[in-house]
Order: C-alpha cells, then sequence, then structure tokens
C-alpha cells in the first residue's frame, strides 16, 4: 500500500506543477515574461514582485536555460520552462499516473528496461539536435517519452526487490 500512496503522491505532485507551469504566463500582465534566456543551475533574472508566478519562473530559471526560441509563448510570455521540460513534466504526470494502473507489474525487470530506452529517446534526439537543427515536436517528444521512461524507471526501482535477483 504504502508503494502506491508514493506513486500516487508522485502523479499528484507532476499532474499539479505541469498546470502550474501552463497558467504561469497567466498569472502576470501581458508580456510580463520575455527573452528570459540564461543558463540552467543558478539564477539569472529578478523574481521578485512577481508572486506566484514569480516562484514558478524562478524554479524554470534554476532548472532551465529558458531561451526564447527554445519556449512556448502564452498570454505574451515564454512558458517558466522550455519544450523539452514541458515535455518531460507532461511525461513524468502520465507515466506516474500509468504505474499506478500497472501496480505490482513494475517489479518485472521489463519495466526498467522500457524506461531506460524511453529516457535514451531524448539522449538522441539531443544528439540529432546538433546535426538536423532545433525543432520543438521533436524536442516535445522526446521530453514526453524521457518523462514516462523516468517514471517507468523510478516506479521499478519502488517495487524492485532485491532479494529476488540475488542467486542464493
Amino acid at each position: 500500500m504504502l508503494r502506491r500512496s508514493w506513486l500516487a503522491a508522485a502523479s499528484a505532485v507532476f499532474c499539479i506543477l505541469t498546470v502550474l507551469v501552463v497558467l504561469a504566463p497567466y498569472m502576470a500582465p501581458y508580456g510580463s515574461f520575455a527573452h528570459l534566456d540564461g543558463s540552467a543551475g543558478y539564477v539569472d533574472n529578478g523574481w521578485p514582485g512577481h508572486g506566484p508566478a514569480g516562484l514558478l519562473y524562478l524554479l524554470g530559471d534554476v532548472f532551465c536555460h529558458q531561451e526564447w526560441d527554445r519556449s512556448y509563448v502564452l498570454n505574451g510570455s515564454q512558458m517558466p520552462v522550455c519544450i523539452r521540460d514541458v515535455g518531460i513534466l507532461v511525461g513524468l504526470a502520465v507515466g506516474f499516473a500509468a504505474c499506478l494502473l500497472l501496480d505490482r507489474r513494475l517489479s518485472d525487470r521489463r519495466y526498467a528496461v522500457v524506461g531506460v530506452c524511453l529516457v535514451a529517446v531524448m539522449v538522441a534526439e539531443w544528439t540529432m539536435e546538433g546535426i538536423v537543427g532545433d525543432m520543438p515536436v521533436p524536442r516535445l517528444l522526446s521530453g514526453v517519452s524521457c518523462g514516462v521512461g523516468a517514471s517507468l524507471f523510478l516506479s521499478w526501482l519502488l517495487y524492485w526487490d532485491n532479494k529476488n535477483d540475488v542467486p542464493e
């Protein structure tokens, strides 16, 4: 039961976070957040005075590069995270919800392998981006693939019983 509770909590957190990221551009006046280009890992922009939207953009500032050309624009503002990160959030929300349905079957090692393969799709897209250029739809889809794959792999870890995998 505890495992299902973890999956339900993860699903709820990522569903709420995804909705908030989509709503964030609408939480401030038109065009408040534009051309935020920066670097992931530290704060490039100032966010005080923007209320709840500022907190979401601060999180995006820390975890995403927020490049204008690689972000969806809503209400004249770019979203707090790039297209690929939106896909990852959607994939995590959908993936953890699907894992709730799979429940005990998640102990099967095949789910871990499928999860790793789905994450590898994003790595392949990221690698190909340097060759074929930036394409928004593949960025979004590879992000969704990565999110679903990560949720499958993490859920498998939650259900994995290493006592059954060690020969006696």
